[in-house]
């Protein structure tokens, strides 16, 4: 009997090494662990205290549509972040036609960085920009103003619309009324609304009576004041008063028993009217959520410190508004 050739477990060996290698974790390759970047919330707050004048525009069939308005700012920043030792720097972007056209001041938290301005004209829709490093330090919990800025400039994107009127009631009597209406694009509704106008010389003040509206004569100072509360965004408010003519004034209509139509006395007298008897308006109110200029805000990481912003913004202003001289 010749013996075969010896029996080979190397396939064998190595299917069972390869099956108890199989059954035992292996350790993961190493590799370097990157860490997420910090968590940044910012709150930005803009608030206006602006005083503006409305321009008679004789070419819009004597609509006051276009104003000019004096505005003073600032920009406040809130930052908190999920790094327990430090707040990320962040990238402030501020842009807007007008902006080329503001006095910006900056604070010490604030570092100008690649900014662009453009000349500003009223109409403009050429947006400049403006970038700051902004970097609060953990110990500052309160919001801080990091620009202040003031704007002279025109503008027809007003919060609201004003419309006086003067018209003859009768034949001595002249009705003085004021319509306004708040912008249909506001944001929200505009609070601390108060009505102001300046009785001229040109009608007899004891004989005013309010007509409408819940508002109040001064004799004294010869104003008329209502205190209206809330106007709803794009809802519109009437007041007036009434008064008789000064005796100059009254000279000066031409008498119902004239040869002239009745329609052409009605014309000629209304226009002696609103040469006459002319009064400036002034308008108080305020918003939280809107603002008067085209600034709009921004924030962004920088490129050399990465973070994850978390954005949150409000707007407010004040106004003073003058129609007439």
């Amino acid at each position: 009997y010749a013996p075969g050739p010896p029996e080979s477990h190397s396939c064998t060996t190595a299917t069972s090494k390869t099956n108890n290698t199989s059954k035992k974790p292996r350790d993961p390759p190493t590799s370097r662990m990157v860490a997420l970047p910090p968590r940044l919330n910012v709150k930005l707050a803009l608030h206006e205290e602006v005083s503006s004048t409305a321009i008679l525009d004789e070419d819009n069939n004597g609509d006051l549509s276009t104003s000019h308005l004096f505005v003073e700012g600032k920009i406040t920043a809130q930052v908190s972040s999920s790094d327990a030792s430090k707040n990320a720097p962040f990238c402030l972007h501020v842009s807007g036609a007008m902006i080329s056209a503001a006095d910006i001041t900056y604070s010490n938290y604030c570092t100008p960085v690649n900014n662009r301005r453009n000349e500003y004209s009223y109409g403009s829709e050429i947006e400049g920009s403006m970038k700051y490093e902004v970097n609060i330090p953990k110990s500052k919990v309160e919001r801080c103003e990091v620009i202040s800025y003031t704007i002279d400039a025109k503008t027809h994107n007003m919060p609201i619309l004003v419309q006086p009127k003067a018209l003859l009631n009768n034949q001595n009597k002249c009705r003085i009324s004021v319509q306004i209406r708040s912008n249909l694009g506001n944001h929200g509704d505009l609070a601390n609304f108060m009505i102001v106008v300046a009785i001229p010389n040109t009608v007899q003040g004891s004989t005013l009576q309010v007509t409408r509206g819940p508002g109040t004569y001064d004799n004294i100072k010869r104003i008329v004041t209502w205190k209206i509360g809330n106007l709803a965004k794009g809802k519109s408010n009437l007041v007036s008063v009434e008064a008789e003519l000064s005796s100059a004034v009254a000279k000066l209509l031409v008498d119902k028993k004239s040869t002239l139509k009745d329609a052409v006395i009605a014309t000629t007298n209304n226009k002696i009217i609103q040469e006459k008897v002319t009064f400036p308006v002034l308008v108080r109110c305020s918003s939280d959520l809107d603002q008067i200029s085209d600034l709009s805000l921004d924030a962004m990481d920088l490129d050399s410190v990465p973070a994850s912003i978390v954005l949150q913004q409000t707007r407010s202003f004040r106004l003073l508004h003058r129609v007439g001289k």
